[in-house]
C-alpha cells in the first residue's frame, strides 16, 4: 500500500467569512485518528494557494475540495486543472453541495477525478484506502466520468455524524476561526445533524438527502459546545444544521444543556415547527441564549407555498410566528425566495406586502430577499424547463454570466422574471435595509443607522420604493453588509 499526502482544501469564499471548515473536519473523522492530514484554508491564509500548489506540486497525493458555486467554484476550477497538469500523481475529489447536486457538470472537467456525493465521511475513507491500495477509486458515494458518461458508485446510506467522534478541533488552529460577529467576541459553528425531514421541491437539500434526516443526540451537541467554550473560549454559536429546529425535544435538552455557559446563538428552523413548540421550550431556548433563528418563509403567497411543496405553511403562520417570537425576545430572521416561476408577479407582490406587515408587527425582525431559482427536483423543474430553464453542463458554463453569481441567488437566468419584475424587488429592498438596517452589520454606527432611517421613513411610510438612488448611494458609500452576501 503506498502511503499519499492527504490534502484539504477550503477555496476562499465571501471576503468577510470566516468560518471553520467543519465540512472538512467531519469527512476526516472517519479515518484512523493517527492518520496525517493537511488543511490548507483560502477563508484565514492570504498564501493559500501558494501553499498548496507547493503542497501538491509531486508524489502521490489525494486533494479533497469542498466547493459551493460563486467565489469557491470560480478559485477551485482553474487552479484544479493547474495542478492535475503539473502531477499526474495528483488525485483530485470535489465534495459538498455543489458537486453532489451537479456531479456531472464536476465529474467531466480535467481537473476533478472523483466526486463525492451527499455526506462524505465513510466516503472519503473508502477512497482513500482504494487509492492507496491501487484499486477503482469509484466507491460507494462517489461519481466519475467514464466513456464519456456519468458513473456512480453505489448509494451510500446517511449515518449520523456524531457517530464518527467529536470534530478534531485540536488538528487546527481554532485562533484563526474565532469570529467577531453581532452574536458574540469570539463566535463558532456547528453542524449537527445531517439532512432535513422536509420535502420543499425548490431547496438542494432535497436532492442530496431526499428527506431524511439524522440528528446527532442532544448530548453529543452538548459536548461539542461545551467543548468550544471551555477550550476555544467561544461566547457565541451558530448551528448550521439545514434545520436544527426540526425535533423540539432534542432542542430543548441542548438548551437546558449549554444555559449555563452564557453563550449567544443561531440556528435555522421552520415556521410552522417552531409555532408549535410549547412556551416551556421557547422560554428555555431564550434563556440559553437563543438570540436569532433563521426561517424559510419563501413567499406571501400561499399558491406560490403549495407550488413549493412547503407542507402547508401559510403566509397567515409567518405573520404568526414573528409575533411569538418577538415576545419570547428572540429575533425572526425570515428568508423570502420571489418571483415563483408559476405567477412571479403575484409572488412578489404578495411577497413585498406581507414583508411590510412583518416589519409593523415586529420591526426587529430580518428579512433575507433571494431571487428565486428552481433545483433538478420533481415539482416546479418541469414547469422551469417548460419556460426554458437550463443548467449549464461544464464548469466553464457555470463560471460564465449570469451563473457566476448563482450562489448569491441574484442570478438573471430564470426566463419568467422580467428585468422590470428584478428592478421593483432590489429597489425595495434598498428601502427596507435603510429604514430597517440589519442588526447583523457590525460595522455600522449609530449614528449611520439614525440616518439611513430617518431618509427612509417617507419613503417606506407612503411605500415609495421606486428608484431610491439617495438611499443606494448612501449604503454604497457606508459599505452596509446585508447577510446573506457578507455572513455575520
Amino acid at each position: 500500500m503506498t502511503p499519499h499526502r492527504l490534502i484539504l482544501f477550503n477555496p476562499r469564499a465571501q471576503r468577510s467569512h470566516r468560518r471553520l471548515p467543519l465540512s472538512l473536519l467531519h469527512v476526516v473523522r472517519a479515518l484512523p485518528p493517527d492518520r496525517d492530514w493537511t488543511l490548507v484554508d483560502g477563508n484565514v491564509e492570504p498564501d493559500a494557494e501558494l501553499r498548496l500548489r507547493s503542497l501538491c506540486a509531486e508524489g502521490p497525493v489525494v486533494l479533497l475540495v469542498t466547493v459551493m458555486p460563486g467565489p469557491q467554484l470560480r478559485v477551485a476550477t482553474p487552479l484544479c486543472r493547474e495542478l492535475v497538469r503539473a502531477n499526474p500523481r495528483l488525485v483530485v475529489v470535489w465534495g459538498g453541495y455543489f458537486p453532489s447536486v451537479h456531479p456531472e457538470a464536476v465529474a467531466r472537467d480535467p481537473g476533478v477525478h472523483l466526486v463525492a456525493v451527499g455526506q462524505g465521511e465513510a466516503t472519503v475513507a473508502d477512497v482513500l484506502a482504494a487509492v492507496e491500495a491501487g484499486a477503482d477509486p469509484l466507491v460507494a458515494g462517489t461519481a466519475a466520468w467514464r466513456g464519456g458518461a456519468l458513473v456512480r458508485g453505489a448509494t451510500r446510506p446517511l449515518v449520523a455524524s456524531a457517530t464518527y467522534g467529536p470534530t478534531p478541533y485540536g488538528r487546527v488552529d481554532m485562533e484563526r476561526y474565532a469570529a467577531r460577529t453581532f452574536l458574540g467576541e469570539r463566535t463558532y459553528n456547528l453542524h449537527t445533524s445531517v439532512g432535513c425531514p422536509f420535502l420543499c421541491n425548490f431547496c438542494a437539500v432535497v436532492n442530496l438527502y431526499a428527506g431524511r434526516w439524522l440528528p446527532d443526540p442532544a448530548a453529543a451537541v452538548v459536548a461539542e459546545v461545551r467543548t468550544l467554550a471551555r477550550d476555544h473560549r467561544a461566547d457565541a454559536v451558530e448551528f448550521h444544521d439545514n434545520n436544527f429546529f426540526a425535533w423540539e425535544r432534542r432542542c430543548r435538552e441542548v438548551a437546558d444543556g449549554i444555559a449555563d455557559l452564557g453563550l449567544s446563538w443561531w440556528g435555522e428552523g421552520r415556521v410552522d415547527t417552531m409555532l408549535g413548540f410549547a412556551g416551556a421550550t421557547w422560554e428555555a431556548m431564550a434563556r440559553a441564549g437563543l438570540r436569532m433563528v433563521f426561517y424559510g418563509a419563501e413567499s406571501g403567497d400561499d399558491e406560490a407555498l403549495e407550488r413549493m411543496d412547503k407542507g402547508g405553511l401559510r403566509s397567515a403562520d409567518t405573520r404568526a410566528l414573528n409575533r411569538l417570537a418577538r415576545r419570547h425576545g428572540v429575533v425572526p430572521e425570515f428568508s423570502f425566495v420571489l418571483g415563483n416561476a408559476g405567477d412571479p408577479e403575484r409572488d412578489v407582490r404578495l411577497s413585498l406586502e406581507l414583508i411590510r406587515v412583518l416589519k409593523a408587527d415586529n420591526p426587529d425582525c430580518e428579512i433575507i430577499l433571494y431571487l428565486y431559482t428552481p433545483v433538478p427536483l420533481p415539482g416546479q423543474w418541469a414547469e422551469a424547463e417548460r419556460l426554458g430553464m437550463r443548467f449549464p453542463d461544464t464548469l466553464d458554463g457555470w463560471l460564465g454570466p449570469p451563473w457566476s453569481d448563482f450562489d448569491h441567488r441574484r442570478t438573471e437566468s430564470t426566463p419568467w422574471m422580467t428585468a422590470d419584475l428584478r428592478r421593483r424587488i432590489y429597489d425595495f429592498e434598498v428601502v427596507l435595509n435603510a429604514r430597517y438596517p440589519t442588526a447583523t452589520d457590525r460595522h455600522l454606527a449609530a449614528w449611520q443607522r439614525r440616518a439611513l432611517r430617518g431618509l427612509a421613513r417617507f419613503r417606506w411610510s407612503r411605500g415609495w420604493t421606486g428608484h431610491p438612488w439617495e438611499l443606494k448611494a448612501l449604503l454604497r458609500a457606508w459599505s452596509y453588509r446585508r447577510p446573506e452576501e457578507m455572513g455575520f
